[in-house]
């Protein structure tokens, strides 16, 4: 069992952020089911039900007992993951080429496999694919951080506007609406600037009495 496992391999060189066990990507954990034994290293199973792991992670090196494209797209993730730049894969042809393609996409040079001119086609094809995926995503999904940005800063001049309607309906002195205005304006812009994230204030309860009310309110207690 051992050796069918070790046969297929995608080994780092050294060079890469990390080399240590169970170091993959999030999704991956949510994917396979997580098991040490069976074998050497962490095994990853597509299925609870399965007795073969897709492939092992000994840390410096992912082994494989099969060519499975899905499993190799996956040992690549991890690599790539790791921080890996270059990994010498060994194994079965079908392997070894899968790998040359999956891991050279996301831009590890991979050595142990020699690739034909139709190899070298079809990587570029995956390739521009990938960053078409990726424009694509960037053009649908802008950017987390400017996409909160962009609603602190509409939800700071919102609450500014509520802000200011309170003031004018409860500070007589106009020069005095002025100065706690402008003292406002600052500290909104402060915040922004530190990058708080700010949420529309509900206008019922900013709870603006009209002046004539007040005048009403005013009369009873005295």
């Amino acid at each position: 069992m051992s050796g069918d496992i070790d046969r297929n391999q995608i080994d780092s060189e050294g060079r890469g952020r990390s080399t240590s066990k169970g170091d993959v990507p999030e999704t991956l954990k949510r994917r396979y089911y997580l098991d040490d034994r069976g074998g050497p290293g962490l095994g990853f199973y597509a299925d609870a039900r399965i007795q073969t792991a897709a492939f092992r992670d000994l840390g410096a090196r992912l082994t494989s007992p099969r060519s499975d494209p899905n499993a190799i797209r996956d040992m690549a993730a991890v690599a790539h993951h790791r921080g890996w730049t270059v990994v010498v894969v060994h194994g079965e042809a079908a392997f070894r080429r899968e790998a040359w393609l999956t891991a050279g996409t996301l831009g590890i040079e991979v050595r142990g496999y020699q690739p034909t001119e139709r190899d070298r086609q079809e990587l570029e094809r995956r390739q521009a694919a990938l960053e078409r995926k990726a424009a694509r995503t960037a053009a649908e999904r802008p950017e987390r951080g400017d996409r909160e940005a962009r609603e602190s800063s509409g939800a700071g001049r919102s609450n500014m506007r509520v802000v200011e309607a309170v003031v004018r309906a409860r500070v007589g002195d106009r020069p005095a609406q002025d100065r706690i205005l402008s003292a406002a304006r600052e500290r909104l812009a402060s915040w922004l600037e530190q990058g708080a994230r700010l949420r529309p204030l509900d206008v019922g309860r900013a709870q603006v009495q009209p002046e004539s009310h007040r005048a009403r309110d005013r009369q009873r207690s005295r």
